[in-house]
């Protein structure tokens, strides 16, 4: 692959911490890039509240480059290898799942995904009554979620007139993406009508999984995740910008491809990387359910209220 894109003044250095602010951060691990630029990069820790953050990351301008390939499955809905054909099973139920969910807390109404790839969930959505919206900065994405579904797709969230409402706005593992945490809480408080509902999954670093790969772990991912959360860092997140937690929840399905990519990374013989990933997802799962332990991904519900 061509990675002459990655030249140092595309990348920025953040001198504060991108949740509490503190200039106290110090770097705690250096990570590879394996899916796509092959390239190192570090992550810092806040002294203060203990949020890691990719730092130096790619400026927002260069960000994009680091999408562009084949490999990323999510803006890619016809890759024809295995993985990807296992990626678009599991993502079928997937979808299924998700919209049950949100029907558990809304029965219709608009509905804002950010992060909505190629449409899929939207379409879910959208054959359940909704009216819907979606933000994807990646133009290929945008343009196959437009024109496979007909659903209006922004590029950025800042391009969502101002006066609009919805009732549900999800970030289905968007949120570890975007440069500006608070700052998208606040557009999100803003944008979400008294009442609505807010639904974010993101990778969770304090998973069995995630120590047991250390830097070999998947859903680092960077340098495209520029956030990488736990428990406490979303529930902050939701109690600061005003939002009422409704629930926490396990996704147990996350560990097995979160494995099976990490097995990958470390090298694993075809023969032995899915019975080794699948092994390795179920025990991460159990240890998760023995304990107060997260699983590879947590799920977090919560509403804007009534006032």
């Amino acid at each position: 692959m061509d990675r002459s894109f990655h030249v140092e003044h595309k990348q920025e250095t953040l001198a504060n911490c991108p949740l509490c602010g503190s200039p106290e951060t110090r770097v705690s691990l250096t990570l590879h890039d394996h899916s796509i630029s092959h390239e190192d990069f570090s992550t810092h820790d806040c002294d203060g509240c203990g949020f890691r953050f990719t730092n130096p990351r790619p400026t927002p301008s260069a960000i994009g480059d680091y999408y562009k390939d084949s490999n990323y499955i999510s803006h890619n809905s016809s890759g024809k290898g295995f993985l990807e054909h296992l990626y678009r099973i599991a993502r079928k139920r997937a979808l299924r799942r998700k919209a049950a969910l949100i029907r558990e807390y809304v029965g219709d109404g608009r509905a804002l995904d950010i992060g909505c790839g190629t449409g899929e969930f939207l379409a879910q959505l959208m054959s359940r009554g909704f009216q819907v919206t979606g933000i994807e900065p990646d133009l290929g994405a945008r343009e196959r979620a437009i024109s496979n579904f007909s659903i209006p797709v922004f590029p950025a969230l800042e391009q969502i007139p101002a006066q609009e409402q919805f009732r549900v706005i999800t970030l289905w593992h968007a949120l570890e993406h975007v440069p500006d945490p608070k700052g998208t809480f606040k557009t999100l408080y803003a944008l979400l009508e008294p009442g609505g509902l807010l639904v974010i999954a993101v990778p969770d670093r304090e998973s069995w999984d995630r120590s047991y790969y250390n830097s070999y772990w998947a859903a680092w991912d960077v340098p495209r995740h520029l956030s990488h959360f736990r428990r406490m860092d979303v529930h902050r997140l939701i109690h600061e910008h005003g939002f009422e937690i409704l629930d926490t929840r396990r996704m147990p399905l996350d560990a097995f491809y979160i494995a099976l990519l990490s097995e990958g990374y470390r090298g694993s013989h075809a023969i032995w990387r899915y019975p080794k990933a699948m092994a390795i997802g179920l025990w991460s799962n159990l240890s998760s359910f023995l304990s107060n332990r997260p699983t590879s991904s947590t799920l977090f519900i919560a509403k804007k209220p009534n006032r």
